[in-house]
């Protein structure tokens, strides 16, 4: 629970106000000179927005902003922040869509690719070994059982074989529903394959891993392309809005779609799509950030939006 108290001076006295969210369930209690609401919020969604406040004869409203990582909450009254005294320009916008974010999943994309590429190397070099470097023997099944998942019901037969060098090796495989039943403890024999060099590694015959090796290996490879795309995208917009922040030139777009979705963790989004001539006559397209529907709503197709443009790239935008 995070909790935060403005005291503050208008026309019509003293005014105490506070603030508590709850993070997981989204719940806040906002106290108003000693009367307290109370509003729901949407469990793991409702972490930062504006969240207007009964001040009678005034706009007020809690803004509560993040990066994605810390969160800062700031009282508006009027337009004007209470803890600094000066003009509240930055409206509060979800956490996600940012070039930080884009960089941290950038680099959680990269990291799961670690697991995946040496999962894949270490199935894919028995796979090999199994195809080149096995023998064979007969097993007997020593137990059954089960194994429910989340795509399904496994069945496992445990076996005993004798390996190559007279020793009583153990091993347990899946079979078909079918196989499971028909199998009787003590007595249905089986076929096993194991590793000449390490019979502990063995399995049933007629089984290969490829495929999961193949897909093992393509999912490692997207995931470290992905999340080396992402980084980079992230560097390229932080190091872009950077830049448009210090020369960038003012110009009219003209919005071109103003697009409504639903974003896991954060609730209806809106982003703003636009478009404009660039100063060599050049038609240009660009998008702004994610908003929340407060601010969305301020936008409409055909509409005016003022955009910073790059001078020497003009091409790079950015909706403020």
């Amino acid at each position: 629970m995070s909790r935060h108290h403005w005291e503050f001076d208008l026309e019509d006295g003293r005014h105490i106000v506070e603030f508590e969210q709850g993070y997981f369930l989204g719940n806040r209690k906002i106290t108003v000179d000693g009367t307290t609401t109370t509003e729901r919020g949407r469990p793991f969604m409702d972490h930062s927005g504006q969240y207007p406040i009964r001040l009678e004869g005034h706009g007020a409203a809690v803004w509560v902003t993040t990066n994605g990582f810390t969160y800062a909450f700031d009282l508006v009254v009027d337009g004007k922040s209470v803890t600094s005294g000066r003009t509240a320009t930055r409206v509060p916008r979800p956490p996600l869509g940012g070039p930080r974010q884009m960089q941290v999943l950038g680099a959680v994309a990269a990291v799961i690719a670690i697991p995946l590429a040496f999962t894949a190397w270490s199935q894919g070099f028995d796979e090999y070994r199994y195809q080149n470097a096995s023998a064979t023997a007969s097993g007997v099944v020593e137990a059954k059982s089960t194994s429910a998942g989340r795509y399904g019901t496994s069945y496992l037969l445990s076996y005993a074989f004798v390996d190559g060098a007279g020793l009583i090796r153990r091993g347990r495989d899946s079979v078909s529903r079918g196989s499971y039943d028909a199998a009787q403890i003590g007595t249905t024999r089986v076929s096993v394959v194991y590793l000449r060099d390490d019979p502990s590694v063995n399995r049933f015959s007629g089984k290969d891993n490829v495929l999961t090796v193949v897909l093992l290996a393509v999912g490692a490879a997207a995931s470290a392309v992905t999340g080396g795309y992402l980084f980079w995208a992230g560097r390229r917009e932080a190091a872009m809005l950077v830049r448009l922040n210090e020369i960038g030139q003012s110009a009219t777009a003209t919005v071109t779609k103003v697009k409504a979705m639903i974003m896991r963790g954060v609730g209806q989004v809106i982003r703003v799509e636009y478009a404009y001539e660039d100063p060599f006559g050049k038609r240009r397209k660009g998008r702004g950030p994610l908003m929340y529907p407060t601010e969305g709503a301020t936008y409409s197709v055909g509409g005016s939006v003022r955009i910073l443009i790059d001078p020497d790239r003009p091409g790079d935008s950015v909706l403020p």
